[in-house]
């Protein structure tokens, strides 16, 4: 079954089979990616990355102290206000010590919580954030539905969260991961094949059932949304793993630059991934800048490495890096993230210890957006 005929089957008489388009592909050699146009129920839009957040949250693990360190001093240095709790697996001593250290930097802009979560990885379990519409600075947070899985503090915290910062929070009927999608704030979304396959899209089967996946995208105030292909050993298969909307018609993607000249498959599929992404944007009436990021191959074994899961703050942009990659390779990643960010100043943050566990800065730093 192909995808075209798949996803209409999902949603049911909530397509038109014409406005599944699909974009530009590498015959023979990738995914072709494809661009479902959804309505909305109102004005909501998913808000986007490069939106400068008043509070960061983020989650103290003892596995790797030190970035989440080097991530919350940056983020209390650029005014921003700091929400901190910790995962169930530290200590309490190591995390009244952290927080310790903190405070004395803070300037009254550390909120520290006693409640606990399961994973470091915010984004994994915390609300997916929305605008009433493209104008206001109304917020609404959405709740998705994950399955039993043993992770109660991480379902539990959403719920807290909304009632600590007074905004509304409503039910997803999908358990979705908030760094699955990125956003363009204005009804432009971006979302993995490999991620709905997750999800248990498969040809040879409906297990979402009727329009579940076309509710879904207009929930989420998505209006157009590139389904594309990443990168093979990504195991989580978000989308913030291999690009970032930096502004309203700015994105930055990541590159391959392989010995193969970019035509091996990884490098393949991210260049399937862009004209995917330029097609749903082409839906809207829109063109998009994009800065192509250079991005190391893939090694076996290893999580690939990413420039672009960064974190927009009010003065800087925080950049992962790798101090075992070549200088001369990170030197031109920060010189395209630098070109894409514009005038604010990128600051390096040394994520080695988090992408081993499976991701970066933008996995485990989530901008909270409140009345």
């Amino acid at each position: 079954m192909g995808l075209g005929l798949l996803l209409t089957m999902l949603l049911g008489g909530a397509l038109d089979p014409d406005l599944l388009r699909p974009a530009d592909a590498i015959p023979g050699q990738v995914p072709a990616a494809a661009v479902i146009l959804s309505e909305p129920p109102d004005a909501r839009r998913l808000r986007a990355d490069f939106e400068t957040p008043p509070r960061v949250l983020l989650v103290f693990t003892q596995d790797w102290p030190g970035p989440i360190g080097r991530i919350a001093e940056q983020v209390l240095a650029s005014g921003s206000g700091l929400s901190l709790l910790a995962d169930v697996a530290s200590s309490p001593a190591a995390y009244a010590g952290f927080v310790n250290e903190l405070t004395s930097r803070s300037g009254g802009r550390l909120e520290v919580h006693t409640d606990r979560v399961d994973t470091p990885w915010v984004r994994d379990w915390g609300p997916l954030q929305l605008r009433r519409d493209e104008q206001s600075l109304a917020s609404l947070w959405l709740d998705p539905d994950h399955p039993s899985d043993g992770r109660e503090h991480d379902d539990a915290a959403p719920r807290w969260l909304a009632t600590h910062h007074r905004v509304e929070l409503t039910a997803l009927p999908w358990a979705l991961d908030g760094g699955a999608f990125i956003s363009d704030g204005g009804g432009l979304c971006v979302l993995s094949l490999e991620y709905l396959e997750l999800r248990g899209i498969t040809p040879g089967g409906d297990p979402v059932g009727g329009a579940a996946l076309g509710q879904l995208l207009g929930q989420l105030g998505c209006r157009a949304t590139a389904l594309v292909p990443t990168l093979l050993a990504e195991h989580t298969k978000h989308v913030d793993m291999i690009a970032q909307f930096v502004g309203p018609s700015r994105l930055m993607i990541a590159s391959i630059e392989d010995e193969l000249g970019g035509r091996s498959e990884d490098a393949l599929r991210l260049a399937a991934a862009e004209l995917g992404i330029r097609r749903a944007a082409s839906a809207l009436g829109r063109s998009l800048e994009i800065i192509e990021v250079p991005t190391p191959p893939s090694e076996a074994g290893r999580n690939p490495r990413t420039h672009v899961n960064g974190l927009r703050l009010a003065d800087r942009y925080l950049m992962p890096s790798y101090p075992e990659l070549s200088q001369a390779l990170q030197r031109r990643a920060r010189a395209a993230v630098q070109r894409a960010v514009g005038e604010i100043p990128v600051v390096t943050i040394d994520v080695s210890e988090m992408i081993t566990a499976g991701g970066a800065i933008h996995c485990a730093a989530l901008g909270l957006f409140s009345p």
